[in-house]
């Protein structure tokens, strides 16, 4: 059941949304949570990564450049910190995972971007305006963490209550 929950958030991609307002982040950290241990990092990782792969190169036409593998480094570090959620899964804890993820992306990828793509000068001021230029898209990311999260942590603890719950029922009678 939870591997399907990440493989379809991860599917979500490719509905048209608005720029980086998907369950991404929601998906790393709710699989870094919860899979199996062997499988909490490079199974959600796995999927956007091949996910990322398809919207490049068929959907976008554009090719992919070695700066992508920052940015797949950006992922793993997301699912890291949902790996962290393991033994501490709180409401509180989430939330701030939900902030931290698109955080730590952003601060990953951006830096990608300033070093790869050669769009900003190579100075401290370029650095600087790329971080500054990727704000807008940073919202939306920071929105869709905390939406989706809930929605994943949320709906799953409420089917995890109620199917616990009517089993515990059944085995009563």
């Amino acid at each position: 059941m939870i591997y399907l929950i990440v493989l379809i958030a991860v599917l979500t991609r490719f509905i048209p949304h608005m720029w980086n307002f998907s369950p991404a982040f929601a998906a790393l950290l709710f699989g870094g949570a919860h899979l199996k241990r062997r499988d909490a990092i490079w199974y959600p990782l796995a999927l956007l990564a091949a996910s990322d792969v398809v919207l490049t190169t068929l959907i976008y036409h554009m090719r992919l450049e070695w700066s992508q593998s920052v940015t797949w480094l950006a992922f793993a570090a997301v699912a890291i910190i949902g790996y962290g959620l393991r033994k501490r899964e709180t409401v509180a804890s989430i939330a701030v995972a939900s902030v931290i993820a698109p955080t730590v992306f952003f601060i990953i990828s951006n830096f990608g971007v300033w070093l790869g793509w050669r769009l900003y000068p190579a100075t401290w001021h370029g650095l600087i305006a790329c971080y500054a230029l990727a704000l807008p898209f940073y919202q939306n990311s920071l929105l869709a963490s905390i939406a989706y999260t809930a929605l994943l942590f949320g709906g799953y603890e409420i089917y995890r209550r109620r199917h616990i719950g009517l089993r515990t029922t059944a085995q009563a009678r």
